[in-house]
């Protein structure tokens, strides 16, 4: 029952969908703490295992974070793998292929957005389009953190304007089998 990435999509997703933090490492996560958007956020989520790395090395636990131990289609070192493996994380595993938006990612960032603990979820497939229904699932103040491949990262605040923005995303996905039920949990 996934939702697919459509041709016409993928090039509005390759740009960024809120404030752009060009640069890497610490440095940038500096850059981040200290953004207007920054604020008091209801919930921090971050999707990339790098950026989820860097958040967590500057002293940044993510409530949500969202990983697959790949970088632009590539495996993460061991380094990265082993510092996303905070102790504070209880894991969820689930399967979403490449350019799909799929039930069982929905359903881990629902049960997540209501959890007292801090959770990683763990993506045996993709992560990339998991912002999108982390940015519509997200309660409004939230932030969302993600990676834009050789430039920096990319923090959306969750605002009523920004989610209706991203449902008009998701309106041009495809429909697989049943999507249309999928679309309704969002």
């Amino acid at each position: 029952m996934p939702l697919l990435l459509s041709d016409r999509l993928k090039s509005r997703l390759k740009v960024p969908h809120g404030t752009l933090y060009a640069g890497s490492g610490r440095k940038t996560m500096d850059l981040l703490k200290s953004a207007p958007d920054w604020g008091n956020p209801a919930k921090i989520i971050s999707v990339g295992d790098v950026t989820t790395c860097n958040l967590i090395e500057s002293g940044i636990l993510p409530d949500i974070c969202i990983v697959d131990h790949l970088t632009c289609r590539a495996e993460v070192s061991d380094e990265v793998k082993n510092r996303i493996q905070h102790p504070a994380y209880q894991e969820v595993t689930i399967k979403n292929p490449a350019g799909t938006i799929t039930t069982d990612l929905v359903t881990a960032i629902t049960d997540a957005m209501t959890c007292e603990r801090l959770i990683r979820i763990f993506v045996q497939g993709e992560e990339d389009l998991a912002v999108i229904p982390a940015v519509v699932l997200a309660p409004l103040s939230s932030i969302v953190i993600y990676g834009q491949p050789s430039s920096g990262c990319v923090l959306i605040k969750v605002t009523s304007e920004k989610k209706k923005e991203i449902r008009e995303l998701l309106k041009q996905m495809e429909y697989a089998n049943d999507g249309k039920s999928l679309w309704r949990m969002l």
